[in-house]
């Protein structure tokens, strides 16, 4: 099960995922949530991932090439150790716009909308 807490602070959304990313209801959900955000940068905090497939580092990559597209961006915040491990070891690294400020501190002290949806 994937779950996913939204922060938007304009132009920012923090989405804070929990569980497992990996192929069919997950990625979809994340796919659909991230593509659906009105702002410009997307945070995705990873940090609490325990579960991370194949699926999943390929979502990351739409999501970084659909960001590109429509001129907005996304960072990734942070990484549990099994996420940051695969994104190291299949060179996305070099890729993804890595950052290990957690989400909830780029959109701090501004107030904000929180939601939290479940896959």
């Amino acid at each position: 099960m994937l779950k996913i807490d939204i922060q938007s602070t304009p132009p920012i959304a923090a989405l804070i995922c929990s569980g497992r990313l990996v192929l069919g209801i997950e990625t979809e959900t994340l796919r659909c949530l991230a593509t659906s955000r009105p702002e410009k940068h997307l945070l995705l905090d990873l940090s609490r991932l325990h579960v991370i497939d194949a699926a999943g580092l390929g979502l990351l990559v739409e999501l970084h090439r659909w960001t590109q597209e429509h001129s907005a961006r996304l960072t990734i915040a942070k990484r549990s150790v099994r996420a940051h491990r695969l994104i190291s070891l299949t060179g996305l690294n070099c890729v993804l716009d890595l950052s290990d400020v957690p989400a909830e501190s780029a959109t701090a002290g501004e107030s904000g909308e929180w939601r939290t949806m479940t896959a």
